[in-house]
């Protein structure tokens, strides 16, 4: 196989299923459209061709163009159902109050909505719509673990531990001894947020987690006439004119079927990179966004003639460590104070502490959950034990009916414990090199633009060695969710 030609035609194919993926998730066009381009650039999945990068997988560039080719082969064996399930999602809706809302805001209009018996009824309409799609997201599921045992994998979970190198031998004890020594601490401070709020401990849902997230009490602190410049002012501290960034596209217009959520497409890295952005202010939103504005500099700064395999593939841990990095200065008392000219913090900080324990908790048990779910043979069996296991964990009742909802390709909640962890590696050297206020730093701007040329050519445990840690370390972390504020 001719790499270099084999490396140029992924490219293109990835940067029209992105601009693809953009269009849909930007509210620019309803309807997904794969199929086309998969069948265009077919031959990058035809079986002889997987299976000849699977079988040498001996350098890094042929590592990470061998998990292309494997999860490429798998998605275009279901790029029908995933459109299907992405049409099916955007043209969702909820009916609430005489009107049909879109099934993606109904998680915002649940966040903000104070009266609980109110706001549960909501849920419930919501969670009812979810279900609506899970026989698709179960025959999609099925199919995906199917297609790994014809790779040559015992199970799902091995090809993507082995193509990712997702260490879950590492990992996953690490996540319990989170689990095991952040309980009592989160059960207590929800059981105080709880009963400050007048929700009854028993009743308690992934609702009223997203009502105390929302924080509505902290909307001025975060207006949302104040989103960009905050985010204009941040990388202009770091030495990065966001406004001159040509590669770097910002979209700020307003769309019915645009996400809710702030999301960046690398369409062509390093040459077109987007930015797209719902401003509706709050605390969640400036994160949201800045956790985006990570990834979109991480690969707006790559390296423009490194490999192909470099600038588009490799372990997602390092990208979602550098948007963790941007997303968590929302939780920074200097950064609020610098950029948002803000003073009284405490209560924000504690509460901004709180949301990230829960977060991790979570994650931390879809990752046992998950490793379950993909080597099960009865999925419906799932449910259930879907909603035990985040509940406990969270401790509040988490739907069964979105136990294939809340569920991602390649079993990437790995890769975002494994973010952050590094993360936290990374800020912690920063603050040494640049001191508590390093987002003002042009130095450590330059130092963050040195790391993301790499693209993703190290994987996190390299990145960590660079540091100077031993590897990915849980101690930063847990000392962080354990700190008095």
């Amino acid at each position: 196989m001719d790499l270099s030609k084999y490396a140029a035609e992924a490219e293109e194919f990835l940067s029209s299923l992105t601009a693809e993926w953009r269009w849909h998730d930007a509210g620019l066009k309803e309807a997904l459209e794969l199929s086309a381009i998969y069948r265009q650039h077919q031959s990058l999945f035809a079986p002889g061709a997987v299976a000849e990068l699977l079988a040498d997988r001996s350098t890094p560039e042929r590592r990470s163009l061998a998990e292309f080719a494997a999860f490429g082969w798998i998605e275009n064996e279901l790029r029908e159902i995933t459109e299907e399930i992405a049409t099916g999602e955007s043209r969702a809706t909820v009916e609430w109050e005489g009107k049909a809302i879109p099934w993606y805001q109904a998680g915002i209009v649940t966040a903000n909505e104070p009266d609980c018996a109110r706001r549960h009824h909501l849920e419930a309409r919501t969670v009812a719509t979810t279900a609506q799609l899970n026989p698709r997201r179960g025959e999609r599921l099925r199919r995906a673990h199917d297609a790994g045992r014809k790779l040559g994998f015992r199970d799902y979970v091995e090809m993507c531990e082995q193509l990712g190198q997702l260490n879950l031998s590492a990992l996953s004890p690490q996540m319990q001894k989170l689990l095991d020594e952040t309980r009592t601490r989160h059960l207590k401070e929800l059981a105080a947020r709880l009963a400050a709020a007048a929700i009854p401990r028993e009743e308690a849902t992934t609702a009223d987690w997203s009502f105390l997230h929302r924080g509505r009490e902290f909307d001025p602190m975060f207006p949302k006439e104040k989103l960009l410049p905050a985010l204009v002012q941040t990388m202009a501290g770091l030495g990065i004119n966001l406004d001159g960034q040509s590669n770097l596209k910002l979209d700020v217009e307003e769309r019915p079927l645009k996400s809710p959520r702030a999301f960046c497409a690398p369409v062509r890295v390093p040459h077109e990179v987007w930015l797209v952005i719902r401003p509706h202010g709050g605390h969640d939103d400036y994160g949201s966004i800045l956790h985006e504005a990570g990834h979109a500099e991480h690969f707006a700064h790559a390296q423009a003639d490194a490999p192909f395999a470099f600038r588009y593939l490799g372990d997602n841990s390092v990208t979602e460590a550098y948007a963790f990095l941007f997303g968590n200065l929302t939780r920074n008392g200097e950064w609020l104070r610098d950029i948002l000219g803000l003073q009284d913090v405490g209560g924000y900080l504690a509460l901004a502490q709180f949301n990230e324990m829960y977060m991790l908790r979570r994650y931390a048990a879809k990752l046992g959950y998950e490793s379950e779910l993909h080597r099960s043979g009865d999925l419906e069996s799932q449910a259930p034990r879907y909603s035990r296991l985040l509940g406990e964990a969270v401790g509040v009742r988490v739907w069964p009916e979105n136990f294939l909802f809340d569920v991602d390709d390649g079993l990437y909640c790995a890769r975002y414990l494994r973010a952050w962890m590094l993360e936290v590696q990374l800020r912690k050297r920063l603050e040494r090199e640049f001191g508590p206020r390093w987002f003002t730093s042009a130095e450590a701007g330059e130092y963050l633009r040195g790391l993301w040329s790499l693209g993703q050519k190290l994987t996190a445990e390299e990145i960590a060695a660079r540091l100077g840690y031993e590897g990915l370390e849980m101690g930063g972390l847990i000392g962080e969710l354990m700190k008095e504020i």
